[in-house]
């Protein structure tokens, strides 16, 4: 098993004092009697691509959802750009749940004339320019579409507002190879100007291997291990061998 390992290189002599994208110290979560978050600790620099990984029932929804605003903690706290996490931060980040919740009643142009409503920070440009890229038809009802296509516009969705935090919760889950494809191409795209953070829990390792700056691996609720992903390759590992270390 790998040794748990708080990556600390974003302080010190020299370093901006400019607050990490994502600081969370001691968070502890109890649902129905289950530990489910403890003593979890971790930060995100700015303009990073995170990836948040672990098995099923590690803790990661909970955790995002914590980090997002939508939940509280039984214990610790959560600061997004060096601010509480809560209600008030809820326009600094974007969040793509693991589960839908588009209005399945609507067509994709009726949703996006929607959003464009109810985000103050939407940018319609970009909303075009994703359409594009992500192959989004406007004309097709939410409910028709396939899990890839409402992935992507779910993707797009989150990726329209101009919020500096982007949180996806699985983004890749039952997805088809070209939606794939597409979803971290668009990642891609929006970390060119590094004005962008990424937190991004997934199972689909090798989707993303090339792209991830650091890593979190969470397990039972715990930190397991936090790694710069540069690293482990000068050690010669790669993102998968290491998950596979940390959680035989």
């Amino acid at each position: 098993m790998s040794e748990y390992n708080l990556d600390n290189s974003n302080s010190g002599i020299g370093v901006s004092a400019e607050p990490a994208a994502v600081e969370c110290i001691g968070l502890g979560l109890t649902l129905r009697k289950k530990s489910v978050l403890h003593d979890v600790t971790f930060d995100i620099p700015r303009g990073s691509l995170t990836g948040l990984l672990g098995p099923n029932g590690a803790g990661k929804s909970s955790l995002l959802r914590i980090i997002a605003g939508l939940a509280d903690p039984d214990s610790g706290s959560v600061k997004i750009f060096g601010k509480p996490a809560g209600a008030e931060r809820l326009g600094e980040l974007s969040l793509l749940p693991d589960r839908s919740s588009l209005p399945g009643w609507l067509s994709v142009r009726e949703w996006l004339d929607f959003a464009a409503g109810i985000y103050p920070d939407w940018d319609p440009a970009k909303a075009q320019e994703l359409q594009v890229k992500l192959s989004v038809s406007t004309e097709a009802v939410i409910s028709s579409l396939s899990r890839g296509e409402e992935a992507r516009l779910q993707l797009l969705t989150c990726l329209s507002r101009k919020a500096p935090l982007i949180i996806l919760d699985e983004p890749f889950t039952g997805v088809d190879l070209i939606s794939r494809e597409r979803i971290a191409s668009a990642v891609v795209g929006e970390l060119a100007d590094g004005a962008r953070t990424f937190l991004i829990a997934t199972h689909d390792i090798r989707e993303m291997e090339l792209l991830f700056d650091r890593l979190i691996l969470i397990g039972g609720g715990t930190i397991r291990s936090i790694d710069e992903v540069d690293a482990l390759r000068r050690s010669g590992k790669s993102v998968e061998s290491h998950y596979r270390e940390v959680f035989a």
